[in-house]
């Protein structure tokens, strides 16, 4: 059976090689502690169509990932913030990682709690020297559920596959197959596995999914565009009606056997409205926004272990 294994192998033009398979579990011995860098870019493009970027967020923490039994239990501290620009402290999304501690449960890509997130960001944005105007507007109730879905979304994403996949394909049919993307608020186009690529010293494997993305309420990058002098100043007029779509293209790379993240890189191209309510008139602008987070997992004397 071994040596007909063998000649299998020996025609790759004929047959599936042996070792395109790749398994996916998010089971773990021991729990595993990473620093984590968040970085984001935010940009608009000017009346000329050239880019401006107006923002640039940075923040470390550092995360743990374990198991028990079919839960998956993980934990975030934030460490220290470096970032800069005209949104550095009134991003919501970007504030979150400021949030002394985070923790979570899920079963596989379902997440059941999200703990620490409301008190957390509160205490953030209370802690930031900021006009109360924009205090008053940072901690509107209606942003917890935006941000406890930012969080599922993420963990959505990188547990998007489970079970054995080829290493380099459009998995899309068979993750339809698999019921494993029923999403409510986006609509994935297609997900395509890339292969294994080192990082940290680790052989990671690398999947991206290509999606769509709605936001109703993109009120940040529009202040950043229109407040920020990159636009005539006309524009602060066209202050309604804010809309945005998205078109993602979302990169994980992960170990497959336990599911541990090594690097996330989202890349979005969004197109906005805004609504000048005197005039009625619709202008639109466009954006690029680029989020990257790096994974390094804590040697020994780092973590005190």
């Amino acid at each position: 059976m071994k040596k007909f294994k063998w000649l299998l192998c020996a025609f790759p033009l004929l047959f599936a090689a042996c070792d395109s398979q790749v398994e996916v579990s998010y089971q773990l011995p021991n729990p595993v502690k990473q620093n984590l860098y968040v970085e984001g870019y935010f940009s608009t493009l000017d009346l000329k169509g050239e880019e401006r970027i107006g923002t640039i967020t940075a923040t470390y923490v550092e995360t743990e990932h374990s198991s028990l039994g079919d839960t998956l239990l993980f934990n975030r501290k934030y460490e220290i913030d470096k970032s800069r620009g005209y949104l550095k402290n009134y991003m919501p999304s970007e504030l979150v990682w400021r949030v002394k501690s985070l923790s979570m449960k899920a079963v596989d890509r379902e997440v059941l709690e999200v703990n620490g997130l409301k008190e957390g960001y509160d205490s953030v944005v209370h802690s930031l020297p900021m006009p109360e105007k924009w205090r008053t507007q940072l901690l509107n109730p209606e942003y917890e559920k935006h941000l406890i879905r930012a969080e599922k979304h993420r963990w959505e994403m990188t547990h998007l596959l489970k079970g054995i996949y080829p290493e380099k394909a459009n998995i899309t049919e068979q993750l339809t197959k698999e019921n494993r993307l029923n999403f409510a608020l986006i609509t994935i186009d297609s997900v395509i596995t890339e292969g294994f690529q080192n990082l940290d010293r680790r052989k990671c494997f690398t999947y991206t999914v290509f999606l769509t993305e709605k936001e109703s309420f993109p009120y940040y990058i529009w202040e950043q565009h229109v407040n920020s002098n990159i636009v005539p100043k006309e524009f602060q007029k066209y202050n309604q009606g804010l809309k945005a779509e998205y078109k993602t293209r979302y990169q994980i790379a992960m170990e497959p056997a336990g599911g541990v993240l090594c690097q996330e890189r989202e890349v979005r191209e969004g197109v906005h409205t805004m609504v000048n309510p005197e005039s009625g008139d619709t202008a639109t602008f466009k954006s690029n926004i680029t989020l990257e987070r790096l994974y390094t997992k804590q040697v020994a004397n780092e973590s005190g272990s």
